[in-house]
């Protein structure tokens, strides 16, 4: 029996310049943040500045609210983490350990799963 893939694209807006690949971390409180895998995808509400020392821990963010201009997608950008926001629910449609690809050019976030 084979697997099919499928994917769903969302879409929001590219914050910081790239394109990254990995598995979500979704950020839901204050004991999420403690335990990010390396190379991760993080899924949270908003980025703060205080989440600064995890960025060059991951591989993209994707953020349910935020702005271009905002200075935690200013860090993203300095850092060279691709990062896609103002993804709407994007902590309840996505979970730990999904695949997802995040342009931060476009701002799509894309999740691939095994059907």
């Amino acid at each position: 029996m084979s697997a099919e893939k499928s994917a769903k694209i969302y879409s929001g807006l590219g914050a910081a310049p790239g394109r990254a690949s990995g598995r979500a971390h979704v950020i839901r409180n204050a004991e999420d943040v403690m335990a990010v895998p390396a190379g991760s995808i993080l899924v949270m509400r908003i980025l703060h500045p205080h989440l600064a020392p995890l960025l060059p821990r991951v591989a993209g963010l994707v953020v349910e609210e935020g702005a271009i201009l905002q200075h935690a997608t200013t860090l993203a950008r300095e850092c060279g983490i691709p990062a896609a926001v103002g993804i709407r629910d994007a902590r309840s449609l996505f979970h730990d350990g999904d695949l997802l690809d995040v342009d931060g050019y476009t701002g799509e976030v894309v999740a691939r799963y095994l059907d």
